[in-house]
């Protein structure tokens, strides 16, 4: 596998585990939080969408405009429709890689008058960076509210997809 398939490759599973943890969430549960003052699970989710709908939208504007917004009009709440969010979310990842795709396609930086990544790797490493800390808060959440996902759950949904040792 050359570099840009296997980065390509790492994005791809990242937003599988992604959709994995969003999967465990659910109207029942969607206000728990890690802390008092954190955002609820589908403020994270939600978040995690406008995040990397706002940077391709500086550094490739062309891969964000069929984008949803998914907070209501205030900007601070999620909507109310949790399967609307999620499937952003998901539409967001595959914004994403086709903007790095393209990006290491031409080679150059990914800019825009306010965002700069010199490589498009680094704009992937910064999606990957930013998921993985809500991901992080989302399970303190779902452990805080009595759901940490059991060993036998993680392992094919989040750890599995990246290790390749067998036992």
């Amino acid at each position: 596998m050359d570099i840009t398939a296997a980065l390509l490759d790492s994005w791809d599973r990242q937003c599988r585990i992604v959709t994995s943890v969003a999967s465990l969430i659910d109207d029942a549960n969607r206000k728990a939080k890690s802390s008092d003052d954190g955002f609820s699970l589908d403020a994270h989710l939600a978040h995690m969408h406008q995040v990397r709908r706002f940077f391709l939208s500086q550094v490739a504007p062309g891969h964000a405009g069929n984008l949803a917004g998914v907070f209501q009009a205030d900007r601070e709440t999620p909507l109310e429709d949790l399967n609307a969010i999620k499937a952003a979310l998901e539409a967001s990842g595959a914004a994403v890689r086709a903007a790095v795709e393209e990006g290491l396609q031409t080679g150059g930086p990914m800019k825009s008058e306010h965002v700069t990544y010199d490589n498009p790797v680094l704009f992937l490493q910064h999606m990957v960076w930013h998921d993985g800390w809500h991901i992080g808060l989302i399970f303190l959440a779902l452990r805080k509210n009595g759901q940490e996902p059991p060993e036998e759950w993680e392992e094919p949904n989040v750890w599995g997809l990246w290790r390749t040792e067998t036992w």
